[in-house]
């Protein structure tokens, strides 16, 4: 070791200030921490969730909304005991028609506050990035910069894409893939900046898996955004191929014959086919659903045949579009250890003292809250486990 190395002992080290370090560093009593992270303020990346609103967690969590089982964590500490932590941290919190919590600042400031006065008693070390980790017998020592700190216990927080931290411990992970993401697709150009509502979205990944959901979506340049494309993304991202097939169904309350039906009765309308849907989608949405129909849109009305009408029809049902990729700006990565791999405390099996939590875990959900609760759930019951 270099002789101006440092090196401070500690009861426990949390590699990561984001929402699972936080939480495990506010659990931890009567025993020294040292939060290490790379960013430097601590929970910075909070601050940007929920469009800088935090929802921090949802009143509906269970697994399904997750990529696995999570019950038996979430019993242990779920979306109540957390409300409850916060509470007593001094957090107040309103709940929306979906479940969704948010602080009644409408900031994530104030989860960020209440959370740094929660670990008042950590030692932060902060915009440090880790060099080296090596483990002895009884010890693991994590160096940056001129310092070494020494700890029995060592908690990996680091959040997703943390694949260089778990290569120096030797942990066995599934690649980091990003999840929560815009689509991206070659044929949105003309339908850039528009949003539609109310629509049924469905995606269907290279291996066949179908995924729907019902909500809005906004059309960029290059792809497909919206929370709705963000959840669905997670069956390209879990099986680490973004490719594939998006279709839309424009009017999802209405079967495919009233659908028919409807278009028929627009024949009515005394102007040409490019009208038809004027009053019923966006000129851009009309138009897509012309370019991909392929029929002469110059004629009137009255002259759609009978099989123009059908083919008009099964393109509001089903607007397609090619998944040829994904955009930047996830939300959250796929991937990590798995849970298999650790004890009910989130011990890794085969490293004693060494816990792994959030992210850094094979635990990935939807919008809504509930990647988050999975970071307080995880942080905590590792934080429980060392007090």
């Amino acid at each position: 070791m270099n002789k101006k190395q440092q090196t401070r002992c500690f009861d426990v080290i949390v590699l990561g200030g984001g929402a699972a370090g936080m939480m495990c560093a506010c659990t931890i009593k009567k025993k020294s921490v040292a939060v290490i992270d790379a960013l430097t303020k601590p929970a910075k990346k909070i601050m940007v969730t929920g469009n800088g609103r935090c929802n921090l967690t949802n009143l509906n969590c269970d697994s399904e909304f997750y990529n696995q089982n999570i019950d038996k964590f979430l019993e242990r500490f779920g979306e109540r005991e957390t409300l409850m932590l916060f509470a007593k941290l001094g957090l107040v919190t309103y709940v929306d028609d979906e479940g969704r919590v948010y602080p009644i600042s409408n900031s994530a400031k104030s989860v960020v506050d209440v959370l740094e006065y929660g670990a008042r008693n950590a030692s932060f070390f902060l915009g440090e990035k880790i060099k080296d980790i090596q483990k002895d017998k009884e010890s693991f020592l994590v160096s940056f910069g001129e310092t070494t700190l020494r700890a029995k216990n060592l908690v990996v927080a680091t959040g997703g894409n943390c694949s260089q931290i778990l290569d120096m411990l030797g942990v066995k992970y599934k690649e980091f893939v990003p999840s929560l993401v815009s689509l991206q697709s070659k044929q949105t150009r003309d339908l850039n900046g528009v949003r539609i509502s109310n629509v049924l979205v469905t995606v269907t990944n290279s291996s066949g898996e179908k995924k729907s959901e019902r909500g809005e979506v906004l059309f960029r340049e290059n792809g497909l955004s919206g929370i709705v494309v963000f959840n669905l993304s997670s069956i390209f991202a879990r099986a680490n191929d973004f490719s594939g097939n998006i279709s839309i169904d424009l009017l999802p309350d209405m079967d495919r014959k009233a659908v028919e039906r409807l278009v028929e009765q627009r024949k009515q309308l005394d102007t040409t086919v490019d009208k038809i849907f004027v009053g019923m989608f966006a000129n851009a949405v009309s138009n897509e659903i012309f370019k991909q129909s392929k029929i002469n849109t110059n004629k009137s009305c009255q002259r759609l045949q009978e099989k123009e009408i059908s083919i008009l029809a099964d393109k509001i049902k089903m607007l397609e579009f090619e998944v040829e990729g994904h955009l930047g700006n996830n939300q959250v990565f796929s991937g990590g250890v798995p849970l298999e791999n650790l004890d009910e405390k989130l011990m890794y099996k085969t490293i004693p003292n060494l816990f792994i939590v959030g992210e850094a875990c094979d635990v990935d959900g939807v919008c809504g809250g509930f990647n988050l609760q999975w970071a307080w759930t995880s942080g905590h019951i590792v934080g429980e486990a060392l007090c």
